[in-house]
């Protein structure tokens, strides 16, 4: 019960400092372009490895994760080509612009996971090896959105 609170609170930290950043214009620099997505990245093979030696097979968690990636990557495509993205009088920072749709899906898949590692233990391994899916889903739509981002940039920088 202790871990499951500190978790919510971990959870509950993670949804602020991501509202916090969605709900804003972003001034990003070239360099950082991909910073985010990184540590995203690096976050996410850390719970691989946790959820490898609390349960599941090895085979499943890959199984859960190349779903995950293939169900995010067009949502992020997608969530790129709609993204408004402006230039700034500095060659290597842009603007983009907030949007309220990833908040949404990235608070939904964190919260679902939260919710089926706390209270449906018993659910089984593939229930819980469904939930580090989730994470892959949030993964793939950040770099493919970034992908996309970073044409609109290299584009708009062009001319």
């Amino acid at each position: 019960m202790r871990s499951d609170i500190s978790t919510l609170i971990y959870l509950v930290v993670v949804a602020a400092v991501i509202v916090f950043r969605f709900m804003r214009p972003i001034r990003m620099h070239a360099s950082r372009l991909w910073l985010s997505p990184a540590i995203f990245v690096l976050l996410t093979f850390f719970l691989i490895w946790s959820s490898l030696e609390a349960h599941g097979s090895p085979v499943g968690i890959a199984i859960s994760y190349i779903i995950g990636l293939a169900l995010g990557v067009p949502f992020g495509l997608l969530r790129g080509r709609h993204t408004d993205v402006r230039k700034t009088e500095d060659p290597k920072v842009l603007v983009v612009a907030p949007a309220i749709a990833p908040l949404l899906i990235y608070l939904v898949a964190f919260v679902a996971r939260f919710v089926l590692r706390a209270y449906l233990p018993q659910a089984g391994p593939e229930a819980l090896e469904a939930s580090d899916g989730l994470l892959a889903f949030a993964v793939g739509s950040i770099i493919a959105s970034r992908y996309v981002i970073a044409q609109k940039f290299r584009e708009l920088h062009a001319t």
